[in-house]
């Protein structure tokens, strides 16, 4: 399993490439504002997967996106977000 901390702006931002070999995926914010995550194209606010702050997090082992990743948030500066990934 493959761990890294992302800095999510107020842009939408790339937080994991694509890969045709992604087995599972973890995303879990660990900051104090809303972060939103779309799958294959740019993130927007208050549209995609939805991780509440301080912890909320969103788990895939089935049927895993191949596709990038991007996220996105509406506060201020940037946010801390953790994804972890498998690949076969």
């Amino acid at each position: 399993m493959n761990h890294d901390t992302i800095d999510v702006g107020v842009a939408s931002t790339l937080v994991l490439a694509s890969c045709t070999k992604r087995d599972s995926l973890v995303l879990e914010n660990d900051s104090d504002t809303t972060i939103y995550c779309s799958i294959g194209k740019a993130a927007v606010v208050n549209e995609g997967i939805r991780l509440n702050a301080n912890g909320g997090s969103f788990t895939i082992d089935k049927a895993c996106p191949t596709e990038a990743i991007y996220a996105i948030h509406g506060g201020a500066g940037t946010k801390r977000l953790l994804v972890s990934y498998k690949q076969v």
